[in-house]
């Protein structure tokens, strides 16, 4: 069957969240065979194995898929969002989410590959890699006497290019959780602070978000950056174990690394009704201000459910 090509925007989400497993029977797609992207008789979007195969009525293209970098979410994950009330007023005014570019985020180990006082030991180690990499190339026998400067040269490379990456990726940060944290509400909210929280399903935020951008949700993972390097290729998905209580699940955009970009954000324009499934008024706002949230989202023309926090329920004894 030829490949036509054809991507939507929809088959590309399909292929990144499927990843490693058929989207028609669930089975776990084996490594090193390639699966099929492609769209079914009913010209809905697929993503298959061998064993659905069949299904693909037009084939957009093989996919050589790689290892699972790191973990997606999965449609019914609750995600949350705390943010004070400006900031919930901005992405009102917009109906955009702000996506900072990383090395505003006000974290310095943003898309850090580990600590300072470890580089001598990933530089080693990269060197060597290098080294292995140009004399076992293809051609002709590369000479020995230039292979730690090739080795130096690649190297550098390297690092420019993870600079450039950094600064040409953009991020959104949500909390993956069931259930409201208190931890959380203190943190972004505290109670001087009149603050609100987004709650939304991965579903509908993904689908929400306009299709126009590339957006790539994953879970964050937490390391002892004195004992772990980040991933080569996912480092935008590793923070520090300090971080861990925030559950972070990111959407990232990564735009092209010729240069650096001079944007420090980006607004991706967002249907909110469909996003939204709650907006929570903080537990330690005054009693009033659920009105109020309530009455500023109307000047908006935009309906959505205000609901107080389930901080605020009493006990009985």
């Amino acid at each position: 069957m030829t490949s036509t090509g054809r991507f939507t925007p929809a088959l590309k989400k399909l292929v990144h969240y499927s990843h490693d497993h058929c989207s028609q029977c669930g089975a776990t797609l084996p490594k090193g065979i390639p699966a099929f992207a492609g769209y079914n008789a009913a010209r809905l979007e697929v993503y298959v194995g061998e064993c659905c195969k069949d299904t693909i009525a037009e084939l957009a293209s093989h996919i050589y898929w790689w290892w699972s970098d790191y973990r997606r979410p999965t449609p019914e994950t609750i995600l949350w969002r705390y943010m004070d009330f400006s900031k919930f007023i901005a992405i009102l005014n917009n109906k955009a989410l702000y996506f900072p570019r990383a090395d505003q985020l006000g974290d310095p180990f943003e898309g850090a590959r580990g600590a300072a006082d470890r580089e001598k030991e990933w530089k080693a180690y990269c060197l060597q890699y290098f080294r292995e990499a140009i004399q076992t190339a293809p051609g002709p026998s590369k000479p020995s006497e230039n292979l730690a400067g090739e080795a130096e040269r690649l190297y550098q490379d390297f690092v420019e290019f993870g600079k450039r990456e950094i600064q040409n990726t953009f991020v959104s940060c949500w909390h993956a959780s069931d259930v409201e944290s208190e931890a959380l509400w203190r943190l972004y909210c505290p109670p001087e602070t009149a603050g609100i929280a987004i709650r939304t399903q991965f579903s509908a935020l993904d689908l929400a978000l306009d299709d126009r951008f590339s957006v790539k949700f994953g879970y964050v993972q937490y390391i002892d950056f004195a004992k772990n390097f980040s991933g080569t290729y996912d480092r935008i998905f590793w923070k520090r174990s300090s971080l861990r209580h925030e559950a972070e699940v990111r959407g990232v955009i990564t735009k092209g690394w010729a240069k650096n970009s001079n944007e420090l954000g980006l607004l991706i324009p967002i249907n909110l009704p469909l996003a939204v499934s709650a907006v929570v008024t903080s537990p330690f706002a005054s009693h009033w201000f659920g009105s109020l949230v309530k009455s500023t989202i109307q000047k908006f023309d935009i309906n959505l459910p205000v609901v107080p926090s389930n901080l605020l329920a009493e006990p009985f004894f």
